[in-house]
């Protein structure tokens, strides 16, 4: 199992020899409209915003209880992680409990309970599962639980590392600020008018076999979806994030064998 939150915990369960220092894309995602109920819901921010992917809208329970988000499909999926954006789970001391069911009614516990430090963004990667129910049971903190978005499904390991020259997510600051001055030119404050978060990739030396039956159909996915997006998993959980495509992706072929390389930047939240 691979936690990559601000929560971190790493094991060997995972049935394929994965390596948590590969990048993970978190894009496939079983949440619909359709799909998604919970048990408790206000009614100006009712379940059914956790499945779209803009981060002002959430769903915002109204009780203490222990309570669940469900997402019931018309058929089984293999799922390995469910990833949350822009939620109070950690500063209000929530316990997560990911599970899933064949029938809708007898659950079994895919994750060990959990407490996360932060409100940052929430990467959960288990072994696969294959069912047609999974829900989120949630034992709130101090306060009712609230979400912005969440995505359950199969993750992208991508298939080389990222070393030197990228700057994570949370260190691509952008800010846009307005300067006060005096007409003799004395410092008078500043007001920040902006603020983003914005970082790139550089993947290079893909095989061609992989470039397309991977990586490609992600890229026409991002023209239009947000994903989540971990670039050091075992060693920097806490750098994940929640992003979108500032631009296409820019594919080529780099080398004489076929081997390809293809970079990208985005911007997002953490």
């Amino acid at each position: 199992m691979i936690v990559i939150s601000s929560s971190v915990v790493l094991s060997s369960s995972v049935a394929e020899v994965v390596d948590a220092r590969n990048p993970r894309i978190c894009w496939h995602n079983v949440v619909t409209p359709e799909s998604v109920t919970a048990d408790e819901e206000a009614d100006d921010e009712p379940v059914v915003n956790i499945a779209n992917p803009a981060t002002y809208l959430r769903w915002r329970s109204t009780s203490m209880n222990q309570q669940s988000v469900q997402v019931s499909l018309s058929s089984a999926h293999d799922v390995n992680y469910f990833a949350i954006a822009k939620h109070n789970l950690g500063s209000s001391g929530a316990t997560l409990v990911f599970q899933s069911s064949t029938d809708g009614s007898t659950w079994t516990n895919v994750t060990s309970p959990a407490v996360l430090n932060t409100d940052h963004v929430v990467i959960h990667e288990f072994d696969p599962v294959f069912a047609q129910n999974f829900r989120l049971l949630i034992t709130p903190g101090s306060e009712p639980p609230s979400i912005a978005v969440l995505y359950i499904g199969e993750t992208l390991v991508l298939q080389r590392r990222i070393y030197v020259g990228h700057t994570p997510l949370p260190f691509g600051r952008k800010t846009t600020v307005s300067n006060g001055r005096s007409e003799s030119g004395e410092f008078l404050g500043r007001v920040l008018r902006r603020q983003f978060l914005e970082s790139s990739v550089d993947l290079k030396n893909l095989t061609p076999t992989w470039y397309r039956q991977k990586l490609e159909p992600w890229v026409k996915a991002a023209r239009t979806q947000p994903y989540f997006f971990a670039w050091r998993p075992a060693s920097y959980p806490d750098e994940a994030g929640y992003v979108w495509l500032t631009d296409d992706v820019k594919v080529q072929n780099s080398s004489s064998n076929g081997m390809m390389s293809c970079s990208f930047s985005h911007q997002g939240v953490r």
